[in-house]
């Protein structure tokens, strides 16, 4: 199937350096190595390969560019989901309230209001099988009150 070796850590290291990235040993790259890994990094040393076939890299690339670049990126996630979760909630809420104003609290069961009535039953299966399954005290009161 394949033929490549598993690599120690530090033959991983060895590799990259043969193929022309700059390793300092203070930048600790068997401490990342061990806990993101080889594949995972080298989606963030993929641009800096000046041969991607033989994965050779161009001059001056350094290991701790793309630990940089790796760090960079999990701190724009976490700020790009941030505000993703607050448009979400955001949409949800206007959403909820325009549809219930205009047709009732339980519009998300009213038939008339979709297209797709075999969807609309399953989407409803599975908010049953969430209140359910749920264990916030609020939503459970909200239901067990109407």
């Amino acid at each position: 199937m394949f033929n490549k070796k598993a690599l120690t850590i530090q033959e991983q290291v060895e590799k990259l350096q043969e193929r022309g990235l700059i390793i300092n040993p203070n930048n600790n790259p068997a401490h990342y190595l061990s806990h993101i890994s080889y594949y995972r990094l080298g989606e963030y040393w993929h641009s800096m390969q000046e041969d991607k076939i033989n994965h050779i890299f161009k001059k001056n690339s350094k290991f701790k560019d793309v630990i940089s670049l790796y760090n960079f990126d999990g701190e724009l996630k976490i700020l790009l989901f941030d505000v993703i979760e607050k448009i979400e909630i955001s949409l949800r809420t206007k959403l909820i309230y325009h549809l219930s104003l205009e047709y009732s609290p339980w519009w998300f069961q009213n038939f008339d209001l979709f297209i797709d009535s075999k969807e609309l039953v399953k989407t409803l299966a599975n908010l049953e099988e969430e209140l359910a399954r749920t264990k916030e005290p609020s939503i459970k009161k909200s239901f067990q009150n109407s």
